[in-house]
């Protein structure tokens, strides 16, 4: 079930989607929507609040993590939470199924956290080393 971002505001506990997965980066991470097969950066305070999900969270545990890791009193977090939810990339937490995941890494300097959607699916970036119109190497 995808949340919209009008009942993101009424939800409990979310988590991210098991078919969404990481890579760790240096200044963030990049998820990738094993369904839709789009690339999402997130940089380093978006990447410590995704964290949040994989245990499951709720808006206001967010919001809390956030202030206690210096986020100024603004409308960053809500609407990197409502981007999120807009791409689909969080469901309700069914509480039965989800394993316990590791507390985000501290010390991380906030910045307003951002993920930004890749322009186009993999399966249309990815080229097939037999398309005749691409010329071989020599």
């Amino acid at each position: 079930m995808q949340l919209s971002t009008t009942s993101l505001k009424h939800a409990g506990m979310l988590s991210l989607r098991p078919d969404v997965v990481a890579t760790v980066l240096d200044d963030g991470a990049v998820l990738l929507d094993l369904d839709t097969k789009f690339f999402y950066a997130l940089n380093s305070s978006g990447w410590a609040l995704a964290q949040l999900f994989e245990a499951g969270a709720s808006l206001n545990d967010v919001r809390a993590f956030a202030t206690a890791s210096g986020a100024p009193d603004d409308e960053g977090v809500e609407y990197f939470m409502s981007q999120l939810c807009d791409y689909g990339l969080l469901e309700p937490l069914m509480l039965e199924s989800m394993p316990a995941a590791p507390a985000p890494a501290a010390g991380v300097a906030w910045v307003t956290p951002t993920v930004e959607r890749q322009a186009q699916p993999l399966q249309k970036v990815i080229v097939s080393a037999f398309d005749p119109s691409i010329p071989l190497a020599e």
